[in-house]
């Protein structure tokens, strides 16, 4: 009884850990698809430098750090570019300044 408890709860674990691998792979999988847009080039350099196999080769637990990283950045960069747009969209188009 215990040892069909144990298998049944396992592969439970076991899918769960699979459904959680391919989510974090196909995140991969699109960072590299967009490549560095909206990206800092130190992060580009280092991060999208190494090769998409040897990324998905990676643990899961640090393929998760990875993508959590990548994200992050991206977010960061895009957030410290919102000023400056904004300021180039006034000296512009000064009649259309929101």
């Amino acid at each position: 009884m215990w040892e069909h408890r144990n298998s049944v709860q396992h592969l439970e674990d076991n899918v769960q850990l699979r459904e959680r691998s391919q989510l974090v792979n196909d995140g991969i999988h699109s960072q590299f698809d967009m490549g560095p847009t909206d990206l800092p080039k130190v992060l580009v350099q280092r991060m999208l430098a190494v090769k998409r196999r040897t990324v998905l080769k990676k643990p899961l637990v640090d393929r998760e750090e990875w993508l959590k990283l990548v994200r992050m950045e991206g977010t960061a960069y895009r957030r410290a570019l919102a000023p400056q747009r904004r300021i180039l969209h006034r000296f512009f188009h000064p009649a259309q300044a929101p």
